[in-house]
């Protein structure tokens, strides 16, 4: 049987070999901060770890604020996906509870968290919270897994909050992918994990929650939850302007107050946009700060201070 000497399967032109050498160097250029940390290409959460090394920055900082005074006993991520606040914000805390309900993300939160924190501090609770025990479907946006929701009776959002807050004008099967997932009674598993914190005498942390409509029933389980000894903070994210943050608050009956996270730019929303860079030209520098609650406003980061 007679075979060919040469067979070709793959050809490269002077052009292609010149424009991979230069994307190549672009790249590594874009990426020298890089998080060091496993992440998706084309994720919308990977671009700032890749590009600046940091994921949410604002958040990071706001986090670090409160672990340098005296909330640093603990950090419990709701939320964690594939651990990129948990990871960033974890060498601040003794000690670190991981919650994510979906078992893909649950893989790389393992793999994140073995780089970047010692294997004593850490915990992974492969499961979701919500108001009881159950299993059901988690709804992921195939280009940002970071926004998956569970779409029941127990989510506050709307189908238009959950479809626009990921650049959606509707619900549309081709955009998601869903994966069967495990939710716990969060008054009962948080009971469970400030007893054991109390008894190390962690007694003063930061609650992170990032759910996608889970927060009011995630909160209400919280404030069912935590033992009279115990001071923390809570942050989460509103995507609804409509969200009751006072039904929220009367839950934690007279122990909490709100603040939120707040962007101060140097210009009016109503402004065109060559007026606003204008202006950002004048005062060349954008605030963010821990401000009082604007109940008109309560979409964005909100913080809870629980005492």
């Amino acid at each position: 049987m007679n075979m060919r000497a040469d067979i070709k399967i793959y050809e490269e032109t002077l052009l292609k070999v010149i424009k991979y050498l230069f994307k190549s160097r672009i790249f590594n250029l874009l990426t020298k901060k890089s998080s060091g940390l496993f992440l998706r290409g084309k994720d919308i959460i990977s671009v700032n770890p890749q590009i600046f090394g940091i994921h949410e920055e604002p958040l990071t900082n706001l986090i670090k604020h409160y672990a340098k005074n005296g909330y640093k006993d603990f950090l419990i991520d709701i939320g964690a996906n594939i651990g990129l606040t948990s990871c960033q914000n974890g060498i601040d805390f003794e000690e670190i509870h991981m919650y994510e309900a979906n078992p893909l993300c649950c893989n790389i939160l393992e793999v994140n968290a073995n780089i970047a924190l010692k294997s004593s501090q850490f915990n992974i609770h492969r499961y979701g919270l919500g108001e009881s025990n159950k299993k059901c479907s988690l709804t992921v946006p195939k280009h940002n897994w970071g926004g998956a929701f569970i779409r029941d009776k127990d989510n506050s959002y709307n189908d238009n909050i959950l479809a626009s807050k990921d650049g959606f004008e509707t619900i549309d099967s081709k955009n998601y992918f869903e994966i069967e997932i495990i939710i716990k009674d969060t008054e009962k598993e948080l009971k469970e994990l400030f007893r054991s914190l109390s008894q190390k005498g962690l007694n003063q942390g930061l609650i992170k929650i990032d759910v996608e409509g889970y927060e009011e029933t995630i909160l209400n389980g919280i404030a069912n939850s935590i033992p009279s000894d115990m001071r923390f903070v809570i942050v989460f994210e509103s995507w609804d302007n409509n969200f009751n943050l006072t039904k929220v608050i009367n839950a934690f009956k007279g122990k909490c107050v709100a603040k939120k996270i707040n962007r101060v730019v140097p210009w009016k929303k109503e402004w065109s946009k060559i007026r606003k860079l204008f202006s950002l030209l004048l005062k060349p520098t954008i605030h963010t700060n821990i401000s009082d609650i604007n109940y008109d406003n309560i979409i964005g980061d909100i913080i809870l201070e629980i005492n």
